[in-house]
């Protein structure tokens, strides 16, 4: 069940045009994120588009990161896909799969981890598409599921709130444009005889539309255990999650039948062997189409000015087949 609030009457009309809007996500993306044991509050954020979000310092070499890698697959290629049907895609990451829906909203349908299904009869809804700044969502979810032998009861809800967008600002200097914020708090009971789990968590998402994996993520994560008899155990923690590495379907490498000097490269890169009024695509490692350039008719060889690229790995294709890696130094 789903309640969607809209603007209140004191936002200025311009913020209804800034909305964050649903990725597509396909099956092959591959990603990586990190994770840092603590985070510093967001206290300069005043609110609507402009915003500037710098999360640089997480990859702090005082603290023990966690690394994770996932990748995004069909539903129907996982083992329990026909459980899941009624998703759009599924991510394997750490020895779990989990499924998930996008178009009119961001929705879970549950997952799976060690034969353990936990499939949502009432999907967890985190918020609508598109989200506009100042709009707030609201959800409930529910579920039933074995282990063990014991049946569990799982009752939750959400509550999100699109605050702001802006530019966002991650480890290694990395900077996404057209980011928003959600603060989002989530409330999980799990009940069964022998007593109820309850996980509270809270904080702030940055999402975007060109990325199907959440950009960042600040949480406060707590944890309640009551058993029938006894006192509860009580748990904090924190996390300071980012995406380090999100890689799409790319060129494909395949033998080149051109060569690039010098490589590594800093300001110039010369090819050779191209053919002429053919097209030079320099990519990111994330499919993002960097440099465009036209090979002049009657030369093969061409030289390219790389000047403006930062620092790091790129695919460079040439016509229709040939791609290979381009380093660049600075």
């Amino acid at each position: 069940m789903k309640r969607v609030f809209g603007l209140l009457a004191l936002i200025v009309p311009f913020l209804s045009t800034a909305q964050l809007q649903s990725p597509a996500p396909e099956a092959g993306e591959t990603f990586v994120q990190k994770v840092a044991p603590g985070f510093a509050e967001i206290t300069n954020d005043t609110g609507g588009p402009g915003q500037s979000y710098d999360l640089t310092y997480l990859n702090n070499p005082d603290w023990d990161l966690i690394s994770s890698n996932g990748s995004f697959v069909s539903v129907a290629s996982t083992p329990n896909g026909k459980v899941f049907a009624g998703s759009d895609v599924s991510v394997q990451a750490d020895g779990m799969y989990t499924y998930y829906s996008y178009g009119d909203s961001y929705e879970y349908h549950g997952g799976v981890q060690n034969n353990l299904i936990v499939a949502y009869n009432d999907t967890e809804e985190y918020f609508p598409y598109p989200f506009e700044i100042g709009a707030t969502s609201e959800d409930t979810f529910a579920c039933e599921y074995g282990t063990a032998g014991i049946t569990v009861y799982r009752t939750g809800t959400v509550i999100a709130e699109c605050i702001s967008s802006g530019t966002l600002g991650l480890p290694g200097l990395v900077y996404y444009e057209d980011v928003y914020r959600v603060q989002m708090t989530e409330v999980l009971v799990d009940s069964t005889f022998l007593g109820t789990y309850e996980v509270v968590v809270t904080g702030d998402y940055f999402f975007s539309a060109d990325y199907s994996i959440t950009l960042a993520a600040l949480l406060n994560i707590s944890t309640v255990d009551t058993p029938i008899t006894g006192d509860s155990v009580i748990t904090e923690s924190a996390a300071g999650i980012w995406l380090d590495e999100y890689v799409v379907e790319t060129p494909e490498m395949e033998a080149s039948a051109f060569a690039m000097q010098p490589n590594p490269a800093r300001d110039h890169v010369t090819l050779v062997g191209l053919q002429p009024g053919s097209e030079v695509v320099v990519y990111g490692m994330d499919g993002r189409e960097w440099k465009r350039q036209l090979v002049r008719p009657g030369l093969r060889a061409e030289l390219m000015n790389v000047s403006d690229l930062p620092a790091g790995t790129y695919l460079v294709r040439c016509g229709e087949g040939a791609a290979q890696k381009l380093v660049i130094q600075r």
